[in-house]
């Protein structure tokens, strides 16, 4: 039975701080946080304890698992608040530990959506068309000096990627070297710009990877002059990378102009237009293969990939899988006796609707990158493509890629939101 603590103890604990004990047994504790009671359960609390005796000091790393932690566990005293902080003492497997809780960290995990607002920042995050990046086009523009050495413009570069999934690094010198190889892969501008803020993702493209036009002995369409669709990169991995970079050296062709579009926006349309579509795009997995040069990639997943954790008014969406020139046959859905193969109509109509928002120009953003710029898109949320070229006018184009997990990206925003909001 849960004890209760007197009608006395209560005004006390409730007119000197906004966290104030209500009650406990050997299985939960209540507490009433500015005016609402919320209860814990024990295990979660001793499993969250951060004393000296529970996570090491030096590495942050916790020194007992849930299980121990579970294990014959008791509060051996009333707990108390002092200076807003819940104390608790308890016995588990035998030892006595000391665990101290703030009134923040209590508020924050009072509610299941509390921990996500400091780890994935939702509120911050806009859809985007034509229009919407237009007007805000400045502010994702950032000085490459500034970039690597200000840590405020490295954030504002971060946050962006966060709100929009795209932003641009300008004024990049030249790079003195004319060949890209394995050996010497940090001194690219492109390699410093990845590794301000995470590890580059070495794939079998390399850890940089040059787009010219190969002609025929193009392994892919981005190395070709042909006009290149509205895709995403590497959906065929297991675990695609979170955000490309595209740093555009030589930039002089006729055409090649690269093009943007949100996905995220264009898969809100079709829940909005046809819900039951909608629900078949993120039942029916599209597959993805790469079998070409001795390797042969693959994976399925469905278009679109939810969220339902996401806060706010942002669509709860994860990720978006598309890449047409990548698809392989479909699996599910395609024979009569498939419990799916309805759905596969269902799929197809918002496959459909998807498309022809996606090739809008009302939502696209192009733009023919000026020499010496580098963009940073997030892979599993931006399209992007590329005009076909011409070098009849005697020009060259030449831009360097490379790849960083979203991981990283999400790691650097949290720490900037430490530092500056």
């Amino acid at each position: 039975m849960l004890r209760r603590l007197g009608r006395s103890q209560l005004s006390h604990f409730r007119f000197q701080s906004t966290l104030s004990l209500v009650g406990f047994n050997n299985k939960e504790v209540s507490v009433n946080l500015d005016g609402k009671s919320v209860t814990f359960k024990n295990t979660f609390l001793r499993d969250s304890c951060t004393s000296s005796e529970s996570v090491d000091a030096s590495t942050s790393q916790k020194l007992f698992t849930t299980a121990e932690a579970a294990t014959d566990l008791s509060i051996t005293k009333e707990p108390s608040v002092v200076d807003n902080k819940l104390k608790i003492q308890w016995s588990n497997n035998g030892k006595i530990l000391n665990s101290t809780y703030s009134a923040s960290f209590l508020k924050e995990y009072s509610t299941p959506a509390g921990p996500r607002k400091d780890l994935f920042f939702d509120n911050d995050r806009t859809l985007w068309d034509h229009n919407e990046l237009i007007s805000n086009l400045d502010s994702l523009h950032h000085d490459y000096e500034a970039y690597l050495n200000d840590e405020k413009t490295f954030f504002d570069a971060v946050f962006n990627m966060n709100k929009y999934g795209l932003c641009f690094i300008d004024n990049i010198p030249r790079p003195t070297l004319d060949k890209m190889n394995e050996s010497n892969v940090s001194q690219w501008p492109v390699a410093k710009l990845a590794e301000r803020f995470g590890y580059i993702r070495k794939t079998f493209y390399g850890s940089l990877f040059d787009v010219k036009n190969l002609k025929s002995e193009a392994k892919n369409l981005a190395y070709t002059n042909t006009f290149l669709p509205l895709h995403m990169d590497l959906l065929y991995y297991e675990s695609p990378p979170g955000v490309q970079m595209l740093h555009a050296i030589d930039n002089s062709t006729l055409g090649g102009e690269n093009i943007f579009c949100d996905s995220f926006l264009a898969a809100e349309h079709v829940r909005k237009v046809d819900p039951v579509a909608y629900t078949a795009l993120t039942k029916i997995p599209i597959t993805f293969h790469y079998d070409n040069n001795n390797e042969y990639y693959y994976y399925k997943r469905p278009l679109v990939i939810e969220d339902k954790d996401i806060t706010g008014d942002f669509p709860k969406i994860h990720a978006i899988n598309y890449s047409p020139p990548f698809q392989g046959p479909f699996e599910i859905g395609i024979t009569k006796n498939d419990p799916a193969y309805d759905m596969f109509d269902d799929f197809i109509r918002g496959f459909q609707l998807f498309e022809k928002f996606i090739n809008d120009p009302a939502n696209h953003y192009e733009v023919k990158m000026k020499e010496g710029t580098c963009v940073f898109f997030e892979n599993r949320r931006v399209l992007h493509s590329r005009n076909e070229f011409s070098d009849s006018n005697g020009g060259d184009r030449w831009l360097m890629g490379t790849y960083v997990d979203g991981d990283s990206l999400r790691s650097k925003l949290r720490i900037g939101y430490r530092k500056f909001n």
